[in-house]
């Protein structure tokens, strides 16, 4: 609870800077947004960290291929990252280069999905070759 409070609190005072700088002098505006992101990215790290080793101990002991579970956390990842960097750059105007950023993402996320599509598809022709 107090590492919550601890990045609300980073996030309240990074944005209330920025946004009296921005006024000023708008390329400091946009620094300081970039710290304050980095700051409360680099905060929640550790955690995520924890949580992917749990997550990871507990799909090994489900006895899944622990290949599924990396392409899982990597999708989450780029799509948590691509969300963060959008939107970054949406505060700071640049709405087009946002929604490429995105798109990239997404394409991205179907890269790290291709070998599971292909292992599915290869299920689904084996179950339907043998029937």
């Amino acid at each position: 609870m107090s590492e919550l409070v601890k990045i609300i609190g980073t996030g309240f005072i990074g944005g209330m800077l920025a946004l009296t700088v921005r006024k000023q002098r708008p390329e400091f505006a946009v620094m300081i947004a970039l710290i304050t992101s980095a700051l409360i990215l680099g905060s929640v790290a550790e955690s995520v960290g924890g949580i992917i080793e749990e997550l990871r101990r507990v799909t090994e002991e489900c006895g899944v291929d622990i290949k599924y579970f990396e392409i899982i956390i990597k999708v989450v990842g780029v799509a948590y990252l691509a969300q963060f960097a959008a939107e970054i750059l949406r505060d700071s105007g640049e709405n087009a280069v946002a929604s490429k950023v995105e798109a990239a993402g997404k394409i991205c996320i179907l890269t790290l999905v291709l070998p599971v599509m292909t292992s599915f598809l290869e299920l689904c022709i084996k179950v339907v070759n043998s029937v």
